[in-house]
């Protein structure tokens, strides 16, 4: 199916934008590229959604007071409910404001020391050199979920169990979303243990599920139960699906990029080879936004109502900003990848992301001096968390 211009006004493209088609999931970039050759932004009829791929358009359009995250439409809400993750102006700033106190760049070099370094360093001694690692398994998963539980004030011991309980609800952000009975399963199986932990004053104050809880019941606008358990699930969703992608395309970059693994025994280092393997490959591909009101977005109308997808993958390679967009060069001068969106609704973990991977980076380069792949194990899709679910690495 190829995208044609049916929304009114709407620009015909090159090519297509199709979730369904297997040679979309299977290599999304040279459709990327052909879209950002005909123009910025785009109708798909496929998605039936706006389709934006220029990097300066993306950046606009993510900051352009037309578009909206709060939709009624929208998976998240569909499957969640009224959420603060995914609402606009006062109440989402004032959410950010209650977090952002223990994800900015001071309080992360606190964790630095006192979580992450040691939860890390657990990690890679607990891999056995030379045998087949299975990294989510082993790697990926472990390191979020066992800092968010701390981060959120729930029993790190409850880490693999969560884990295990959120691979369906996981599956209902990504496209197309999964809106089996598993879901709806594993929903009531999670909320009820986060109510469970609420109701007992299990939760400390200062953590993160306190702010919220904290912010949720005692704003200008309280929240009922429904609510607030929404947001924690979202919260948690969005603090480990993430990295789990993200460390997956890091450590798979380290493997097959040749220097990359060496160049990470410094701190520094490991900074550059995290940013530019998250621009090559971003664990989120688009950033789901709506328009508010009919507006103009790089020389292209879009209509009232309309989802739009801002693709941060490809505004990550495009030519118009990076230099050689599809090399990996660590030392770049060029500045402005993506991967973790901007404008107001832009990752608030960022900080805490990076350190995190950058840690585990370190870690791996100091015990081992090479990674290698797992013939067969690389395949990856996906594309709200896309990755190598099935990757293995054999660590020397």
């Amino acid at each position: 199916m190829t995208v044609q211009p049916t929304a009114p006004r709407a620009r015909p493209v090159a090519d297509r934008f199709d979730y369904h088609d297997p040679l979309f999931q299977a290599d999304p970039w040279q459709v990327y590229a052909a879209l950002r050759h005909a123009g910025p932004v785009h109708f798909s009829a496929a998605a039936n959604c706006y389709v934006v791929v220029g990097h300066d358009a993306v950046r606009e359009g993510l900051a352009h007071e037309a578009v909206v995250a709060d939709f009624p439409l929208r998976t998240s809400r569909r499957t969640f409910g009224r959420n603060l993750l995914d609402l606009d102006g006062a109440a989402h700033r004032a959410f950010r404001g209650h977090i952002a106190p223990l994800l900015g760049a001071r309080a992360v070099r606190g964790y630095l020391d006192t979580a992450i370094a040691p939860l890390v360093a657990e990690t890679v001694a607990a891999l056995e050199p030379g045998t087949p690692v299975p990294v989510v398994e082993r790697i990926a998963a472990v390191v979020p979920y066992r800092l968010m539980c701390g981060l959120m004030g729930l029993p790190e011991s409850d880490a693999g169990w969560l884990y295990a309980q959120m691979r369906p609800i996981a599956r209902t952000l990504d496209y197309p979303p999964d809106t089996s009975d598993a879901v709806r399963r594993a929903k009531a199986v999670v909320e009820a243990y986060l109510r469970g932990l609420v109701s007992q004053g299990a939760i400390p104050r200062e953590t993160m599920t306190g702010r919220i809880l904290d912010a949720m019941r005692d704003g200008a606008e309280p929240y009922d139960t429904a609510a607030v358990l929404a947001t924690l699930l979202l919260v948690l969703l969005a603090g480990t699906e993430t990295s789990i992608a993200g460390i997956t395309n890091v450590l798979h970059g380290l493997a097959v990029r040749p220097g990359a693994l060496a160049r990470c025994r410094t701190k520094d280092g490991a900074v550059r080879v995290v940013r530019e393997v998250l621009r090559l490959k971003p664990p989120v591909h688009t950033a789901l936004r709506f328009a508010a009101r009919d507006f103009t977005l790089a020389g292209t109308p879009v209509q009232r109502r309309y989802p739009i997808l801002f693709s941060l993958a490809s505004a990550n390679r495009d030519g118009a900003v990076f230099r050689d967009p599809d090399t990996f060069a660590p030392d770049r001068a060029e500045r402005g990848a993506l991967a973790f969106a901007t404008g107001p609704h832009a990752c608030p973990g960022m900080n805490l992301a990076e350190t995190e991977f950058a840690e585990l980076c370190v870690q791996l380069a100091r015990r081992f001096t090479s990674l290698a792949v797992v013939p067969g194990t690389d395949s990856e899709h996906g594309h709200s968390f896309r990755h190598a679910p099935g990757l293995s690495l054999v660590l020397s």
